[in-house]
């Protein structure tokens, strides 16, 4: 399976635990890929970003499931709460994975975590429907 984890590392994910908790869950997935897997990680606050510099999904080795692991333990909450461009990179990633016809060819799975609403990157007019506020 090709697998992305969006994960929220927004400054109010500081609060209840919940960074820990996101880290948590993202460990565990990653430490049940096997090699046969595909997997990235973007981690998404004002700005959105791979974990470990890929631009794609990377196999899920034992030494890249461990450099993951580690990326997400060193994770830390800042900034506001960018779902557009978490999205963005995640969609970016799974494409270039297939045109370079790196992908498991199985199914893709998408794991978004977060704790909030968008309070970045949001226009006048709702991106995701044709309201005229914010509301998703």
């Amino acid at each position: 399976k090709d697998v992305v984890l969006i994960i929220d590392i927004s400054g109010s994910m500081d609060n209840h635990g919940r960074m820990e908790m996101a880290k948590e869950a993202a460990s565990t997935i990653v430490d049940t890929l096997a090699v046969a897997d595909r997997v990235a990680i973007v981690q998404f606050s004002d700005v959105a970003s791979l974990i470990g510099g890929q631009t794609s999904l990377i196999r899920a080795t034992s030494d890249n499931k461990q450099m993951m692991i580690n990326a997400i333990q060193e994770l830390e909450p800042i900034g506001a709460t960018n779902f557009y461009d978490a999205f963005d990179k995640a969609f970016d990633a799974i494409d270039k994975t297939i045109r370079a016809e790196q992908t498991t060819g199985c199914n893709i799975a998408v794991l978004f975590m977060t704790d909030g609403q968008i309070t970045e990157g949001v226009s006048s007019t709702c991106r995701l429907c044709s309201c005229d506020n914010n509301d998703v």
